[in-house]
Order: structure tokens, then sequence, then C-alpha cells
């Protein structure tokens, strides 16, 4: 089902997205939340310590669970179901003088060849909030890793002396010497610890899909995407004011371009809405409806 998602920015942010028609997915480690990509994996550690494995192999596999976040950006460009909302204006746009973009869902999971999104490449996902139904979807996987693993005991733990934010530093850390963080107990350790990874595997890419339930209002959407922190080709960056970043650049070309539905200019916006029309005339989209906020109060 159709549905427009909004995203909210600067003036300047906006006006570049519409021109150029490319967006940028910024990397989730910079976002507003300290939690970000760690909810699931403090959950399902606590699930873990509810089954009757052995506290070593508990301990190493939250340890890789909980790594995920540090081996893996999540790069996203955040939507929200609402084009309109006063909390959103305040903390994205400028206080309220920026404008919302409204892009089609439907538009966004759909493939074209020049264009680089689309479930091909990026995956539409709408964010949960609070780990009620985290914790659904996690204890059936922490009961498979029990059924598999609890009959070899405690086949596998971490370094003696190490402790879990000692490990996940030196997983975090591309140059740190990572041999021997985890220390197997028999001659079936290496296997099955290679199993156990294959096992936990799936939960690499769901890491980023809640957040806590004080976001709530957002009702957040992320068009995302993940990579290994590390150089790659289609990794750009830019200079903010007091430091360097990367980011993912997706292009609207012309087999797309409705995927841009409608603009929604802030309470503080001065644009004129029929000046706005022409300029959307003068890029192509004139298609774009163009409306304006309804908190006509806030100053």
């Amino acid at each position: 089902m159709d549905q427009v998602l909004y995203h909210y920015c600067s003036t300047q942010t906006g006006f570049a997205i519409l021109q150029s028609r490319t967006f940028r997915l910024s990397p989730l480690s910079a976002a507003n939340d300290v939690l970000e990509g760690r909810v699931l994996s403090r959950l399902f550690a606590l699930l873990l310590r509810e089954t009757g494995l052995p506290q070593g192999v508990v301990d190493v596999a939250s340890v890789i669970v909980e790594g995920y976040a540090d081996s893996t950006e999540g790069f996203a460009f955040c939507l929200s179901e609402n084009g309109d909302l006063l909390s959103q204006w305040r903390a994205y746009a400028s206080d309220g003088t920026g404008i919302s973009i409204g892009f089609s869902s439907d538009f966004l999971i759909r493939d074209y060849d020049p264009v680089n999104f689309g479930k091909a490449f990026y995956e539409l996902l709408k964010v949960n909030y609070g780990e009620a139904e985290l914790r659904d979807r996690l204890v059936p996987i922490a009961r498979q890793v029990e059924d598999e693993f609890s009959s070899y005991g405690e086949f596998v733990s971490l370094k003696g002396g190490l402790t879990r934010q000692d490990a996940l530093r030196a997983l975090a850390d591309r140059e740190a010497e990572t041999h021997g963080l985890f220390v197997a107990r028999n001659e079936s350790s290496p296997a099955l610890l290679s199993q156990l990874m294959k096992t936990l595997a799936p939960l690499h890419f769901r890491i980023y899909g809640t957040k806590p339930k004080t976001f709530q209002e957002e009702c957040e959407w992320r068009l995302l995407r993940y990579r290994h922190r590390a150089s790659l080709p289609e990794i750009e960056y830019f200079a903010g004011e007091d430091s360097v970043r990367p980011f993912i650049p997706c292009l609207i070309a012309d087999p797309a371009r409705e995927a841009i539905r409608e603009i929604v200019l802030g309470p503080k916006h001065r644009t004129d809405r029929r000046l706005m029309r022409s300029f959307l005339q003068r890029v192509g989209l004139g298609h774009v409806k163009v409306l304006s906020s309804e908190h006509e109060s806030y100053r």
C-alpha cells in the first residue's frame, strides 16, 4: 500500500535535494540516540541469560551480537509518517524554517536501472519502538541457540581477565589484535564457534529496526543500507563544522521523479507557495503538491 513518508530538512538542504534530485543517506552512528543499533543486542543478551546455556557461551554470543553495531554502519535516509509534526520541525528543519519533502513509499521500494535506490539495493524499514515486539521476534532465536548448543557445555568463553567492554573495543578497532579474544575449550570448539556465528548472523541486519519508546512520536521509517565500516567507492564525504562525515548519495532519475509527491512548508518558512510551485516546475517536479504547515501560530 502506497504511503507518503516525509523527510524534514533545512531550506538549503531541501532546495539541494529538489534541484539535484539527489538525497543523502547518513550514518546512524551520528544520530541523536546513543542506543542506536544497540537495543537489540542488549535485549538479546538478557534473553540468552534466561536460557540454560553456560555463562561462557552466553558471554561470547552476546559480544558477537553487540559488536555488530561497531563493525557495520547503517546508512539511512530518515522519514516520518507525519509531514507536519511540531517536534520534527524543531529538531530537524531549522526550528520550523525548513520544509518536509513527501516521498512515495511505493516508489522507494521499486527498482530502476538508472536509480540507485529500491529493494535490490536498500531496505525501506518501519522503525519499531520499545522492546515488546522486539522480544517476540528474538525469543525464538534465543531458543534456537539454546537448542543447538546447550548439549556441548561451555565449548567457548572470553579470554581470561577480558571484560565484555574490552572485547567490544578490540572488535571495533580494526587495527587491534583480535586473535585470542575467544578461548576454545575442546577440539570441537572452532567448528561450534563457526556454527554459532552463522546462527547469529541474521541478527546483523536487524539492529537498526528498533528505537526506545521515547522516540515513538517520530513515527520513523528508514531507507536503509548496511555497510561495513571501511572505505568503499560508493561512500562519499563532506566537511561539517567540526568533523568530516561519510554519506551515500541516491539519485532520483527521470523514471522515478514521482517518488517525490509533496512539499510541506514549515511554520516559519517564508517562501510564497506560488514561487515554490514555479521552482518545482523549473526543476521538472511540476506534479509535486505544495502545502503549508498548519502550525501557523508557532514562532
